[in-house]
């Protein structure tokens, strides 16, 4: 994909997220899923990239899960993200989290890389 196509696709509106009995569960807009479904792991540089944003590194942080096979956990977090979800199904994920998440990524990155 390029990377236009993966700029478009962080730049769609916020992940929506569910709670369901299996834990935590991500949705993108529609238009932004049709265009994850195409990733490849030549997007994953411009992915770990938007982890530096904090308007786009939760749709980044899903995006590279999805990429890498995951999430590795649903509940009480999605793959180290902590997300708050109301009784009114209004739901937080706060900014701070962010250096944390990119770091995680950027160490798997790095451990991907052949020696």
């Amino acid at each position: 994909m390029s990377a236009e196509a993966v700029a478009l696709a962080l730049a769609g509106g916020p992940v929506a997220w569910e709670g369901t009995d299996l834990g935590l569960f991500p949705r993108l807009p529609a238009e932004e899923e049709g265009l994850a479904v195409e990733l490849s792991e030549d997007d994953i540089p411009v992915l770990v990239d938007a982890l530096d944003s904090a308007e786009t590194f939760v749709t980044a942080h899903v995006l590279l899960t999805r990429l890498a096979g995951g999430p590795g956990e649903t509940f009480p977090d999605w793959n180290g993200l902590t997300v708050e979800i109301a009784a009114d199904g209004s739901t937080w994920v706060d900014p701070a989290q962010r250096p944390a998440i990119a770091e995680r990524w950027r160490r798997w990155r790095s451990d991907q890389e052949p020696d």
